[in-house]
């Protein structure tokens, strides 16, 4: 069994209702808002250290 199957069969037992159509639905639109917000955080991160870098004064300027 892979990772969403688990998830799956665990969403399934505990909301006995949903048909396995539904909760695989589920867990894909999870993964998906998950890698969404990754990838939102990484560029922010990302950005932030560019930011930093750009201000940061070199070396040699300082020395002098």
């Amino acid at each position: 069994m892979t990772k969403i199957d688990d998830k799956v069969e665990k969403l399934l037992a505990k909301h006995p209702s949903l048909t396995k159509l539904d909760a695989i639905k589920i867990v894909t639109e999870k993964n998906e808002r998950k890698k969404k917000k990754r990838v939102e955080k990484t560029d922010r991160s990302n950005a932030k250290k560019l930011r930093n870098e750009a201000n940061r004064p070199e070396r040699d300027e300082v020395d002098s």
